[in-house]
């Protein structure tokens, strides 16, 4: 495998231990490779030496419409963190993360392993759920998630994760989805635009046929061609399923960072469960959005995805590409 980049030492290399095995460096670009991105965009290239792992946000054509802040990018990168740091674990380091964003508001991190450490049984199984994540775009099977299950979940994040919970949040979160899935599929800009990333790529974008027709995943990735219901029908929907809501107190490129880790180490814990998920972020590019559901759900900060997450229903769900493994590296 002679693509994998120069390796040299770190800091927190001892001396008598050698960089990344080229097996451990495939462990660890498949990991990256694997995490969930907006529009499949897969907007990071990865770097390793020493005991480090480097990811940073590459060139890619703009979002313009759907992420003109650059926010769904950061989250992205901060998934493919939470998987870098998870594999490094399974691998028998312990790990220390360190985060930055420069002038423009582009997000890196890096993954140290700082000293040997074996694996604990978690840190295995959470590996093993990072080849099964998925996104899961069609409703849901008719069965509730056990308590224990939504804490554990919960409790996996390292943000502010909060369930909507009750009638009152059900209807203000079915409301908000209904005004912005009308807003989208009405914006001819913004339709040009996903319409670009849902042609079928061979390597990025998503394929037509992984998107759903009807259910909340429908309205939270509205199409022009969406049929779009009334709130009271998508109100049933919302009962029906559990969403959790990630917020930051503040809304600067690190918090991006940060929740894109968060989500997804709550995504592999919900995996690992036997649970599937997929995330919203449509419906709060929109700033009213944002504004209104912190205000209904009382989050005391900004809401940054929706990510709903249930039981699969017995069907396949197709699955997007990925870059080639080589590609990963920059």
């Amino acid at each position: 495998m002679n693509w994998f980049p120069m390796l040299s030492r770190q800091p927190y290399e001892a001396a008598d231990e050698c960089p990344w095995t080229p097996e451990e460096v495939a462990a660890l670009a498949e990991a990256v490779r694997r995490a969930p991105s907006v529009h499949n965009t897969q907007p990071w290239s990865l770097r390793v030496q020493g005991r480090a792992a480097r990811l940073r946000m590459r060139s890619m054509p703009e979002l313009v419409q759907h992420d003109p802040d650059g926010r769904n990018r950061r989250m992205s990168c901060g998934a493919a963190l939470a998987n870098l740091a998870i594999v490094m674990r399974a691998l028998g380091w312990a790990t220390e993360m360190r985060w930055y964003t420069d002038e423009h508001g582009d997000g890196e991190g890096t993954v140290f392993g700082t000293h040997r450490q074996p694996p604990s049984a978690i840190d295995r199984e959470r590996r093993r759920a990072i080849d099964r994540r998925s996104s899961f775009r069609r409703p849901f099977a008719d069965r509730r998630i056990p308590h224990l299950a939504r804490t554990t979940v919960v409790a996996a994040s390292t943000t502010q994760a909060t369930w909507v919970h009750g009638p009152v949040e059900e209807q203000a979160l079915a409301r908000l989805l209904a005004y912005a899935a009308r807003a989208h599929h009405d914006d001819k800009n913004y339709q040009r635009e996903l319409g670009a990333w849902i042609a079928p790529f061979s390597d990025e974008g998503l394929p037509e046929d992984a998107l759903s027709e009807r259910g909340l995943p429908a309205i939270g990735l509205a199409t022009g061609t969406t049929r779009l219901p009334d709130q009271a029908q998508i109100a049933k929907w919302v009962a029906k399923e559990s969403v959790l809501v990630f917020s930051t107190i503040t809304d600067d490129p690190r918090d991006h960072l940060l929740v894109g880790e968060a989500a997804e180490r709550a995504w592999l814990e919900a995996t690992r469960l036997g649970l599937v998920a997929s995330v919203m972020t449509q419906p709060l590019r929109l700033s009213e959005v944002r504004s209104a559901l912190s205000d209904e759900l009382d989050l005391g900060g900004v809401p940054q995805l929706l990510m709903r997450i249930g039981y699969p229903a017995a069907m396949r769900v197709p699955q997007a590409s990925r870059r080639p493994l080589p590609d990963v590296f920059g």
